[in-house]
């Protein structure tokens, strides 16, 4: 688990050709820079992102990544209201030494992304940018409240629900459960490992300065089949509203689900 509260170290510098983000050195080894092509990204249109590592002291591009979890970069983007949520992975060119990865960000809003990766024989790194320029109607956020039930219709497929305590308060233990079901309510007891693991779970507070990326209990080999409880284990750092999302694989599917709630 990886907990990060966003440095105060994020600054602007638009170019020509694109917009660019740098988390400014401090405590860091690395450096980490950003850019979006078109500089102003547009919504509803493909953005390429790149992103590009180097070290601190030396400022040299870090050329070699360890996996985490089968790949070598992850990067999570939310809007303000945290109504999108993606989850992907961009492409390392060995040549160019950098990232890159297209994205369609629906909506004109206020975005943060993380970017977690691992250099080779480094520490695992997560890092945080704000993206608050962009083209296209103004998009009103949606109120963040708890939910009232805890299953949801995913699909036409699939149904999840959440199970948690009746209560969750901060700086203890959690334990949550996420169980699969299909169309009809019943269990799902094939899912496969997505990413080495029997699903992925991303927390995030509603004021977006908290990030928690939490693995299930129990590791599973790469030939598991199993479900349909999936079962985590976190802390809450503060009181308030949490969006809690679960990903999981089916039959070669991803299912993302999504529930808020509060942390008293």
């Amino acid at each position: 688990m990886i907990t990060q509260i966003e440095t105060n170290g994020n600054a602007h510098l638009h170019q020509q050709q694109q917009q660019q983000h740098t988390h400014e050195p401090n405590q860091m080894p690395y450096d980490v820079i950003l850019k979006y092509n078109p500089t102003v990204p547009k919504a509803g249109q493909p953005t390429l992102i790149t992103i590009k590592i180097r070290e601190n002291k030396t400022e040299k591009r870090v050329k070699e990544f360890d996996l985490l979890h089968e790949k070598l970069m992850h990067v999570i983007i939310v809007s303000e209201d945290l109504a999108h949520f993606s989850h992907i992975h961009p492409i390392f060119d060995d040549k160019e030494d950098i990232f890159t990865v297209y994205h369609q960000f629906p909506e004109t809003g206020e975005y943060k992304i993380w970017v977690d990766f691992k250099p080779k024989d480094g520490n695992q790194t997560l890092v945080s940018f704000k993206l608050d320029n962009m083209i296209g109607n103004a998009h009103k956020p949606i109120r963040i409240t708890k939910e009232s039930q805890y299953t949801k219709q995913i699909n036409e497929n699939y149904k999840v629900e959440l199970i948690l305590p009746k209560e969750i308060e901060p700086n203890k233990p959690v334990n949550f459960t996420f169980n699969i079901l299909d169309q009809n309510s019943n269990a799902i007891t094939d899912l496969t490992p997505l990413m080495s693991a029997g699903g992925h779970s991303v927390i995030i507070s509603s004021n977006l300065e908290e990030f928690l990326h939490v693995h299930p209990t129990e590791e599973v080999s790469p030939e598991w089949k199993g479900g349909p409880t999936i079962s985590f284990r976190t802390i809450f750092p503060h009181s308030g509203l949490y969006k809690i999302w679960g990903q999981f694989q089916h039959r070669g599917i991803t299912i993302t689900a999504d529930f808020t709630v509060e942390v008293l």
